[in-house]
């Protein structure tokens, strides 16, 4: 039977079938193709918004400690405590907003793809960020301790060259010692710098853009 408005469906269920779908999708998706949009969404450069009257999860206590402490040490974007480094998403290629939570964002301190926060928490526990004995976030160099000797010097220069060559940036140094070692850089000693040497020989060089 005809409604008074036309055939089909009538006017106010339209309506909120439509309502309904733009509460199941994110705002803000270009129109591009699937690969434009992988690739934008792997450079950080996707940014989504939640329909309106969605807000994003809040976030547990241990992810917020995570983040202090990675920030602290310069692990991540150090600013707003590392609130900076992190957006609401959800990955690609169906970019699912049900599925939808907190990820690292791509910048100068995480040179890398996105990656769920929960899953850097898991990996890496917050007590693993040590800061540098003199209080700031741990650099190229590990703490001068008394251990400290002129062949461990030798080796991490040795290091250093090997991560110019590579094309490293100091936040990838640094990720690759957590990685391998499970500590930052300022607690790398002797045995360890030898051992992360020999692993940085076999990499090959970065291609240039």
């Amino acid at each position: 039977m005809a409604h008074a408005h036309g055939f089909g469906v009538p006017r106010t269920v339209k309506r909120k079938v439509n309502h309904s779908k733009q509460r199941d999708n994110w705002q803000g998706m270009p129109s591009f193709n699937l690969e434009t949009r992988v690739e934008m969404w792997q450079a950080g450069l996707l940014h989504l918004r939640l329909p309106e009257g969605i807000e994003p999860r809040s976030l547990t206590s241990i992810e917020k400690a995570w983040l202090d402490h990675a920030a602290a040490v310069e692990y991540i974007a150090p600013v707003e405590n590392g609130r900076q480094a992190i957006f609401y998403t959800s990955s690609p290629p169906n970019f699912r907003l049900e599925a939808a939570d907190w990820y690292l964002h791509p910048d100068e301190y995480w040179n890398r793809d996105p990656v769920p926060l929960r899953d850097l928490v898991e990996r890496f526990p917050l007590e693993l960020f040590q800061i540098s004995s003199s209080g700031q976030p741990p650099t190229f160099y590990p703490d001068r301790t008394p251990d400290y000797t002129d062949a461990q010097e030798a080796v991490m220069r040795s290091i250093f060259r090997e991560t110019v060559r590579i094309g490293w940036s100091l936040p990838q140094y640094k990720w690759f010692v957590m990685e391998r070692l499970r500590k930052t850089t300022a607690r790398v000693t002797y045995k360890d710098a030898v051992q992360l040497l020999a692993q940085l020989q076999q990499m090959d060089s970065e291609p240039e853009d």
